[in-house]
């Protein structure tokens, strides 16, 4: 069975905090040590010339680290409790061993298999992975929003929007195959691969019906190319 890493909310949240402080910080530095060599380069105007915000360059990776964001708060209630302490009795035994006790001798390592040269199967990377049972309550959750907000959307929506309904939500446009008209609705492939995860998400809707189906997609292919 797969299992999935997750983050608590509240680390990612400082991670991704001091991830754009730190990144920012960087580039003003840069930018203000840019602007002091013009201004006492020979030949060089008095006036500084205009460098572009740092915000704006930030705006991807900003938009990236919600998405993780959005993902994590998705599949935390999915996802099994972690012990958070020692059961007391691996506790009493670790307290009777004295530090200054021998170390048992190392165990052997286990011999590595031998390189294989013979190359993967494509049609392999394609197959269907069976998804987690993590996964499979993460698939409802994202259907269950992504359902309801476009039942609020108009009768027949244009491809565009869906499109806006998606990254309203909070999924980004690197991970939205589409959406495009197609069997009278929109189609639209959601790919919320992450942390070792293989879930991807391919929805129809009319506005009025929408129809989405999980399944499981090797890292090594996109999640349009699975064969199902």
């Amino acid at each position: 069975m797969r299992r999935i890493s997750l983050l608590p909310i509240a680390a990612l949240t400082a991670l991704c905090g001091l991830a754009l402080a730190g990144c920012g910080t960087e580039r003003a530095a840069d930018a203000s040590a840019r602007t002091d060599v013009d201004q006492v380069r020979p030949g060089s105007s008095a006036t500084a010339t205009p460098r572009p915000d740092p915000a704006d360059d930030e705006s991807g990776d900003s938009e990236f680290l919600a998405f993780m964001m959005l993902l994590n708060t998705v599949v935390e209630p999915c996802a099994p409790e972690l012990p958070t302490a020692v059961p007391p009795e691996e506790s009493e035994a670790m307290e009777e061993i004295p530090s200054d006790a021998p170390l048992p001798d190392e165990l052997p390592l286990p011999d590595e298999p031998p390189p294989t040269s013979e190359p993967r199967d494509p049609e392999e990377a394609r197959q269907e992975i069976e998804l987690s049972p993590v996964e499979k309550c993460e698939a409802r959750r994202h259907t269950r929003r992504i359902t309801k907000a476009l039942a609020a959307g108009t009768a027949d929506p244009a491809p565009s929007d869906v499109a806006a309904v998606l990254r309203k939500l909070g999924y980004i446009e690197e991970r939205i195959d589409g959406p495009q008209r197609a069997r009278g609705g929109v189609e639209f492939t959601l790919d919320l691969r992450v942390m070792g995860g293989s879930l991807c998400l391919s929805g129809t809707t009319t506005g009025t019906k929408t129809t989405i189906e999980p399944y499981g997609a090797d890292v090594e292919v996109a999640c349009t190319e699975v064969r199902r």
